[in-house]
């Protein structure tokens, strides 16, 4: 999996003070009930066993496997004041507006 982080959304995450396992988790949650669908979030998590870790310009990005089967194989993360972090790929727009925030805060 590829992940492209603009310098915006690097600059923004290059703030975090990172604890020694944490990094910045993509999440990819199917959601099935009157519809179906994949809700994305974007947070400051621990590393679990079963996560993908990619160092991208010294930020630790995490993905689980479970997330991988539902992103495509390259990903985009961006940032604007206005409208927080923007994660996409080459087709479409995953979600805007991605606040983010610690796991257990």
């Amino acid at each position: 999996m590829q992940i492209e982080i603009k310098q915006a959304a690097v600059d923004q995450l290059k703030k975090v003070d990172y604890k020694d396992s944490e990094g910045i988790r993509i999440e990819a949650i199917y959601r099935g009930s009157c519809s179906i669908y994949v809700e994305h979030e974007l947070k400051i998590d621990n590393q679990n066993k079963d996560d993908e870790k990619h160092i991208i310009d010294g930020i630790p990005i995490l993905i689980s496997s479970e997330s991988k089967k539902h992103l495509p194989d390259k990903v985009f993360l961006n940032y604007n004041d206005s409208l927080g972090y923007k994660l996409y790929s080459d087709e479409e727009t995953f979600r805007y507006n991605l606040r983010l925030k610690r796991v257990n805060e």
